[in-house]
């Protein structure tokens, strides 16, 4: 296992005018999961490539266990820092067996007994949970496939890192939720540090002991589940992190002063409890309780859309109560 620690990390495109990452710091301990999470052209593969060793960054450096391991002017291989790499894709020798392609990483690059290697096999085998070892990845389904591809990540008992980048995208949908699951019983068992990019907040989210949320080649803030939703350092990550996301208004309509208020759905209702009055909108249900319909209830403030989580039967006055809510001035939040 190691300590990844990245200090004032940038990188720059070879006859690019402008940096893709901007200087970029991060920690990522021991053992953990972690989640790089963020829309396209975040920088969340570029950065998971500069960890990897497949890029050199052009400032800052980058501490695999308090060893320098990348810079401007070093940049340690991905074998000589004990990272694997799980793609998007399964990278497969497809003529190969399943055993064989687990086997590949350590017949082809150490002088191991060949007992040895059967048993590492098939205890990895046991570990992600591959069933069918005697057939090539053709016959193998994109679920089968990329069990395989992350088997041989942890093959070697040297790896410390393994980095997984969207390795949802080839997986079958109505097979998502059990990748999901070997991959959490995998870090359980095997211990070892791992980052997982992706931009779909579910993933991250149920994945992840901690989630860095990036954006435009910056990382905006990194945090627990916990302290993503209800603690956001900035309006970007509170309307990002959730489903619907934080309503932003600016605080003048509320009676609050300056700067903006941030609050989630399931921190307000609309109805006849003292608030401020908003125009009703339509409502969306999502599920049934007491015999309730319930789900997102939107409403109008000013020119603003609003949504709150709540029994949506309700043709009570339209009054907007905030139950809890966080500031933000200047893009920041007010502790």
């Amino acid at each position: 296992m190691a300590k990844l620690d990245l200090t004032g990390v940038k990188y720059r495109f070879p006859g690019a005018s402008e940096d893709t990452l901007h200087g970029v710091d991060l920690v990522v301990e021991d053992g953990e999961a972690h989640a790089l999470l963020g829309g396209s052209g975040a920088g969340k593969t570029t950065l998971l490539r500069l960890i990897a060793g497949l890029a050199t960054p052009t400032a800052g450096e980058i501490f695999f266990a308090d060893e320098l391991v990348a810079s401007p002017a070093t940049n340690r291989r991905p074998r000589e820092r004990g990272v694997s790499f799980v793609f998007q894709f399964p990278v497969l020798y497809e003529s190969l067996s399943a055993a064989e392609n687990l086997a590949f990483p350590l017949a082809n690059t150490r002088a191991l007994p060949r007992a040895d290697i059967d048993r590492r096999v098939h205890e990895v085998a046991a570990l992600v949970g591959i069933d069918h070892l005697d057939r090539a990845p053709p016959a193998l389904s994109l679920f089968e496939r990329q069990l395989v591809a992350i088997g041989k990540a942890i093959i070697r008992e040297d790896v410390s890192v393994v980095l997984l980048d969207e390795p949802l995208t080839a997986v079958e949908t109505d097979a998502k939720w059990r990748m999901r699951q070997v991959l959490q019983d995998l870090h359980r068992r095997a211990g070892v540090t791992m980052i997982y990019v992706t931009h779909d907040q579910t993933e991250a989210l149920t994945f992840a002991d901690r989630v860095s949320v990036m954006a435009d080649g910056r990382l905006l803030q990194t945090g627990s589940v916990r302290e993503l939703i209800e603690e956001p350092r900035s309006p970007a990550v509170g309307a990002f992190i959730g489903a619907p996301g934080m309503n932003l208004v600016p605080a003048d309509l509320l009676g609050e002063g300056e700067g903006t208020i941030g609050f989630r759905p399931e921190w307000a209702t609309i109805g006849d409890s003292p608030g401020v009055e908003v125009t009703r909108g339509v409502s969306q249900a999502t599920s049934t309780r007491g015999g309730r319909p319930f789900g997102i209830q939107f409403a109008m403030l000013g020119e603003h859309l609003v949504k709150t989580v709540q029994a949506i039967d309700d043709a009570s006055p339209a009054r907007l109560t905030i139950h809890r809510s966080v500031r933000f001035l200047n893009g920041e939040r007010v502790p």
